[in-house]
């Protein structure tokens, strides 16, 4: 090849080391080879005695039998994927949308689905803007150079963006997958923060009353929607609606529908004051597509009975008023859940989000009911995932209680 002048002495010497350097590779996928042209055990492949001779570059000046290939230059990334081809077997994905839509489908999670998917899609387009047309062309430092592109943003959030980059290629370098020759993110380092308590996501009184008050000011459904998710401890996935990616790159499809008035049913629990006194269940489908019923409290069931009105069973409890016909009608989005309880923490100027309300309704609610109940609420499969919600009073101690001897 050097001969007729398709590539350079240092590309030959490039294909050399490489084939070299997947000798070992040959010898451990063709231990079970046989020859297929006879039984004879005497014809069956020796794969011990593979040896690789050396490259031969001839000189540039040696006659042309064929005319020159400039259409495409050889360069490392090219004769990878060459290797890739021969050594390989043939890719579970074809390009770089169906290795994001394979890859996020694989999540378990229908809100990591699409959480998975949406990251691959910001990364798509800013390695087109970088003008690389192929995943599989990107060396490291392009990654890294991706990383920084992130700008100011928190150590967790870093953290757990680097963690799905590396899930990515090591979904794509994984041997039923075979799409990258190497997994180049494996070396990337993050800061792990998977054994920090989860109950420092809490609120104190303080800042739950700048909370309510902000709400209060906001009105409608940011006062409802701030009540309905403290006081019942859901998730925002399950007051809102959620999608993840469909089969096709563009066209989501529903996998939480959000919540109807269907699913809210009175139960009376009258008083001698008050006759019509009472509090809403709700039957939800939950995290891990279960279905299940929980009770509210008095005072906000009283609350969204009187929001509802006459709204019939058919009808979402947090419509969506968007001018787009696909959405108008619709729950509000999980997205736009966040997005409520967002404007509430500029109002109030205290940093929180959804599940710091789940968090702080856990911490505050085993002060009175029993840890089971507090779990079965929750919607938890283990009570030691209750406890971590959970965050431990720091005063004088259990020995308070105990009798002085």
């Amino acid at each position: 090849m050097q001969a007729l002048g398709i590539i350079n002495e240092e590309c030959g010497q490039y294909i050399h080391a490489c084939i070299v350097e997947y000798k070992s590779f040959l010898k451990r996928r063709f231990q079970e080879a046989r020859c297929l042209s006879s039984r004879n055990p005497k014809d069956q492949m020796d794969v011990t005695n593979i040896e690789v001779s050396s490259v031969e570059i001839l000189s540039p000046n040696q006659g042309q039998v064929v005319a020159q290939n400039t259409s495409q230059a050889v360069t490392p990334e090219l004769v990878e994927e060459v290797i890739r081809q021969y050594y390989y077997r043939t890719p579970a994905v074809s390009n770089d949308e169906e290795l994001i839509l394979a890859w996020a489908g694989s999540q378990n999670r229908e809100q990591t689905k699409r959480k998975y998917y949406r990251f691959g899609q910001k990364l798509l387009l800013w390695v087109r803007n970088k003008g690389i047309p192929d995943l599989r062309l990107i060396q490291q430092p392009k990654l890294l150079e991706f990383i920084a592109s992130w700008g100011e943003v928190s150590p967790y959030t870093k953290s757990n963006r680097v963690l799905i980059l590396r899930s990515l290629w090591s979904y794509g370098s994984a041997e039923n997958i075979g799409y990258f020759l190497r997994n180049i993110a494996s070396s990337i380092n993050y800061d792990n923060f998977s054994n920090l308590p989860k109950a420092q996501r809490y609120l104190e009184d303080w800042e739950m009353e700048k909370l309510s008050k902000a709400a209060k000011q906001l009105g409608g459904k940011y006062w409802l929607v701030f009540n309905l998710i403290f006081y019942s401890g859901m998730r925002v996935g399950e007051v809102g609606r959620v999608t993840v990616p469909g089969d096709e790159p563009g066209q989501p499809k529903e996998d939480y529908p959000g919540l109807y008035w269907r699913d809210f049913k009175w139960q009376f629990d009258p008083t001698l004051d008050d006759r019509q006194r009472g509090y809403y269940t709700i039957k939800f489908r939950g995290k891990g597509g279960k279905y299940r019923e929980i009770g509210l409290d008095h005072e906000t069931s009283s609350l969204l009975k009187k929001y509802r009105g006459m709204a019939s069973d058919k009808m979402p409890v947090f419509p969506n008023m968007s001018p787009d016909p696909k959405k108008r009608g619709l729950p509000l989005s999980d997205r736009a859940i966040k997005r409520l309880i967002q404007d509430i923490s500029l109002v109030a100027k205290v940093k929180f989000s959804c599940h710091w309300l789940r968090h702080s309704h856990a911490s505050r609610a085993v002060d009175s009911k029993p840890l089971f109940e507090v779990q079965d609420q929750l919607g938890h499969n283990k009570s030691d995932t209750t406890k971590g919600y959970v965050r431990s009073k720091k005063d004088a101690g259990t020995g308070t209680v105990l009798p002085r001897f």
